[in-house]
């Protein structure tokens, strides 16, 4: 799993976090990697899902989902539920 963004390198590395906690909550095996699109644009392939922090992504293989609640600390709950469903599938 990819969160990715840009400028907003706490709520990217918090959002890894708070996904990670709540997978090990229901027994979901993840890695989650956080990438600096202002870095590196270079994402790879094999993700099953990315968070993206800004609309970014195009035409990509896996679910792509806006992390913005992250950012605006509003809806974070819903998101992970979201986020889990996904990657219960």
């Amino acid at each position: 799993m990819l969160v990715a963004g840009g400028s907003c390198g706490i709520a990217m590395t918090t959002a890894a976090r708070k996904i990670e906690d709540a997978c090990w909550e229901r027994k979901i095996r993840v890695n989650v990697k956080v990438l600096n699109l202002w870095e590196s644009q270079y994402v790879g392939e094999g993700y099953d899902l990315i968070v993206e922090m800004f609309e970014f992504f195009k035409d990509e293989k896996c679910p792509v989902i806006s992390g913005r609640p992250f950012v605006a600390h509003q809806g974070e709950n819903e998101l992970v539920n979201e986020i889990l469903d996904i990657l219960s599938r």
